[in-house]
């Protein structure tokens, strides 16, 4: 059985390659901070971060933050075009991930638009927040003790 953060970027990403709207995206399984511009477009999921609360003996909140990361080439309107993304994004997480046990909100969208020094440059982050109730991490039990 993989680990929940695991089986959270899977969802997403099968949800992201699959829709049309991302034909032709490159998909990074660990995100480069310096992608060579014939890669792009790209995108790439991530759980960076994890919170965990007990909230009681056999329960503990886990609140996960999971980031969608795309970058794209465009001219002057690739912001507009950004905002088309996220569009897209935030339905196709919210639909990934959602369930009865388990919520999850876009949290923070951030647009960074920079150029290459030939053509702009957009950079896309979502940032969701994705609550589930798990039991507390146990070792299984072994013959040996």
């Amino acid at each position: 059985m993989a680990h929940f953060r695991t089986e959270c970027r899977i969802a997403v990403r099968d949800a992201l390659q699959a829709h049309p709207h991302f034909a032709g995206f490159t998909v990074l399984l660990v995100w480069s901070g310096a992608i060579d511009h014939d890669t792009l477009p790209v995108f790439g999921v991530l759980t960076p971060q994890d919170r965990c609360e007990q909230d009681s003996m056999t329960s503990t909140a886990r609140r996960t933050l999971l980031q969608v990361a795309l970058r794209r080439a465009g001219h002057d309107e690739v912001e507009d075009v950004l905002d088309q993304d996220s569009e897209v994004i935030e339905a196709l997480v919210i639909t990934a991930l959602r369930r009865p046990d388990r919520a999850c909100f876009l949290d923070e969208t951030t647009v960074v638009t920079n150029t290459d020094g030939m053509r702009n440059v957009g950079t896309l982050v979502m940032s969701f927040r994705v609550t589930q109730w798990l039991p507390p991490a146990t070792l299984p039990i072994t013959p040996e003790g």
